[in-house]
């Protein structure tokens, strides 16, 4: 019996390659993409059963797609899978993120920002670049205050651990109102006003689905505290952006720490339409907060575990439900 074949479409130096052949050398043959032509892709796309992949549409050309009728698991390094090509890839496959992977890289990011925006990190850094030394710019304590988030998982979870060591009251929701994280209270969806209502940061980690689109806009926004602090570390959309910048230019108190954005430039460029550059009262970093040196190791061998549980036959974890994704990606 032919061996189950295994498609490594994500970037695979020597320590990854290693690693990928300890955790899987056992159970199938493993290709490497970026060992293939083309045409030598194509030849052996139906050879191929499970496909590792970052979960962009150019990791595997579209004219493949068709002839990976055999694929059994598309498993991905990202958490997000919102940009997935779903329209490509066969009906019949297993999806699974890699929910988790990221958390503590993630979570450590979200509380940088945090600070930065309680302690107006950027705005005096600014100010010293400047020559400018203003000891009159008050920042805010988080000890005591309430950190809300929204997508209370993997991400959340570890960033309301980390929040409960600054001494932060933590309370969250998600889709079915339970957790093991260090808590106040844990609800459902329905009860974002109660949560936006209560926080003095909230916390969007929460993914990007049909049902998460444009979550918070203005009416969310006039619910939460006048001068709470949003961190965004999941994705821009989840937030309407003409909705933020609004309140954001009529709430100078209000902060916006976003890691992520509505729109990617390729090398130079602004990641938003609005101009929140011109805004004191945003704090934001590229997308990177994923961006440690062991966070490559850990997202592989999350998503190399994944596939081994596959392969012995037992069911993978955090698979996906493609409904939740049938909506317009940008």
């Amino acid at each position: 019996m032919a061996r189950p074949v295994v498609l490594l479409a994500v970037p695979m130096p020597e320590e990854r390659r290693r690693i990928a052949l300890e955790r899987l050398g056992s159970f199938a043959e493993v290709l490497v993409r970026s060992d293939l032509s083309d045409e030598e892709l194509a030849r052996r796309a139906s050879e191929v059963d499970v496909l590792v992949t970052g979960g962009f549409p150019r990791d595997i050309p579209e004219a493949v797609w068709p002839r990976m009728a055999r694929l059994r698991l598309l498993q991905t390094l990202a958490a997000g899978v919102d940009h997935l090509p779903y329209d490509r890839i066969p009906a019949t496959a297993t999806v699974c993120s890699n929910a988790g992977a990221h958390r503590i890289a993630i979570a450590e990011h979200s509380m940088a920002l945090l600070l930065a925006a309680a302690k107006n990190v950027v705005r005096h850094t600014e100010a010293m670049r400047a020559g400018r030394f203003p000891q009159d710019l008050m920042g805010k304590s988080v000890r005591g205050k309430t950190l809300g988030v929204v997508g209370l998982g993997g991400i959340g979870g570890e960033a309301a651990r980390l929040a409960v060591g600054l001494g932060m009251r933590t309370v969250g929701i998600n889709r079915h109102g339970g957790s093991d994280a260090p808590i106040a209270w844990c609800g459902t969806m329905a009860e974002l006003d109660r949560l936006l209502r209560e926080s003095d940061v909230v916390l969007l980690s929460i993914p990007l689905t049909r049902h998460t689109v444009g979550l918070i806009g203005a009416r969310e926004l006039g619910i939460m505290k006048r001068d709470a602090i949003l961190v965004n570390i999941a994705r821009g959309r989840l937030i309407r952006e003409l909705d933020l910048y609004e309140h954001l230019r009529a709430n100078p108190q209000f902060v916006a720490a976003l890691d992520v954005w509505w729109t990617y430039p390729k090398g130079e460029g602004f990641p938003f339409t609005e101009p929140f550059h011109e805004l004191p009262n945003v704090v934001m970093t590229p997308h990177v907060a994923w961006a440690v040196p062991e966070q490559s190791a850990r997202s592989l061998e999350a998503a190399l575990e994944n596939v081994a549980r596959f392969l012995r036959g037992e069911p993978p974890r955090n698979v996906v439900d493609r409904e939740e994704y049938a909506f317009e990606a940008t």
